[in-house]
């Protein structure tokens, strides 16, 4: 994935949306070659894996997420992963 790939996270509560922002992946602490590394330097994988890496968004501190709350995560060629908060 290229380091110009953008993340989105949306979250949307009501119908109404209540947060958004969007980073680049080149913005994420670490690469995704660097937690690779990691994630094969003690293990072996035969039948792959998944890494996940968070996105690196973080809503402000006083933000708390509330039943019925639509969460949308999208990475740029990749897709969107929706999951509302029970």
């Amino acid at each position: 994935i290229a380091g110009d790939t953008k993340i989105q996270i949306s979250i949307e509560r009501n119908g109404a949306l209540v947060f958004e922002n969007r980073i680049a992946i080149s913005q994420m602490k670490r690469t995704h070659t660097e937690l690779t590394a990691y994630l094969l330097r003690e293990l072996t994988f035969p039948n792959g894996a998944y890494l996940m890496t968070g996105t690196g968004i973080v809503p402000p501190d006083n933000f708390t997420l509330q039943s019925g709350d639509t969460i949308r995560i999208a990475i740029d060629q990749i897709g969107v992963l929706e999951n509302q908060v029970a």
